[in-house]
């Protein structure tokens, strides 16, 4: 049979899973209380309603690195400056500089220009995206 303090340990983590799972099962059961309460009273100011095709918000965790908006305000800066369309690395690079980070980790940087290409798409209105030769790069509109 297995080890006493290996089951033990195993027991005492799963007993950890179980009751996150059950509070966040809670949560849930809150959560979409609140929603029918909610869609209840959209209803009595507008009885034609359709609540469900309203499209959920989807939640974005924050960034560690930036405040709200920042990021964005940021590329605007970088690319109003810029004489020519620029790449998500190069974006990344000048901005860790303005921000005072490291640029000599690469995954810093990596992780800094995901988040940057998460506020390029987003900002479909105002950033256009080019493609020439494979090689992807923004400008301002």
């Amino acid at each position: 049979m297995g080890e006493p303090h290996v089951i033990s340990a195993l027991s005492n983590k799963r007993a950890e899973l179980a009751g996150i799972v059950s509070q966040l099962e809670r949560q849930l059961g809150q959560q979409r209380a609140n929603l029918a309460y909610l869609d209840a009273t959209m209803r009595l100011f507008d009885p034609n309603i359709r609540p469900n095709t309203i499209r959920p918000k989807q939640q974005r965790a924050r960034s560690v690195w930036f405040r709200p908006g920042e990021c964005l305000r940021l590329i605007y800066d970088e690319l109003r400056d810029a004489v020519q369309p620029m790449t998500a690395r190069e974006l990344a690079e000048r901005i860790m500089r303005v921000k005072a980070m490291p640029v000599v980790d690469d995954r810093q940087r990596e992780l800094v220009q995901k988040t940057i290409l998460g506020s390029l798409n987003r900002a479909k209105e105002t950033i256009a995206r080019s493609e020439t030769a494979g090689l992807v790069s923004w400008r301002l509109i």
